[in-house]
């Protein structure tokens, strides 16, 4: 469906798909990776940015920010043990409960892809 060129976007590609969130679209520079994907429980509805998840990965800087949005049914429980860089929250949630979706943007700067890998399992 989608190819990425270098190792960091294919690692990313492959974390997306392998928590069963589905891949919408693929953007790669020299600098940056960014990969638009959904969690298969949310439909695509207008705007298309409120339902949609993201990921952007600054290679120069080795900088990952992320917006990932989820389904909630019933109960959905997050540590975010792992949001806490050098003191500072990195992880902000926020809850829509019209629509029963979970999202967390995040700014990871340490261990940034491992980091995204631990985020997508908890919003599986």
């Amino acid at each position: 469906m989608f190819e990425a060129k270098s190792e960091g976007c294919k690692e990313i590609l492959n974390i997306i798909k392998r928590h069963n969130f589905i891949p919408e679209n693929l953007q790669e520079s020299e600098e940056t990776c960014i990969i638009d994907f959904r969690h298969p429980k949310i439909e695509i509805q207008k705007p298309v940015a409120y339902f949609e998840s993201a990921v952007q990965l600054n290679k120069k800087r080795n900088v990952l920010n992320t917006t990932i949005r989820s389904k909630v049914e019933n109960i959905k429980e997050l540590y975010l043990d792992y949001c806490c860089e050098d003191g500072e929250m990195v992880c902000r949630p926020h809850v829509n409960m019209e629509d029963n979706i979970l999202s967390v943007e995040a700014s990871f700067r340490i261990n940034p892809i491992k980091k995204f890998d631990r985020l997508l399992e908890e919003m599986k």
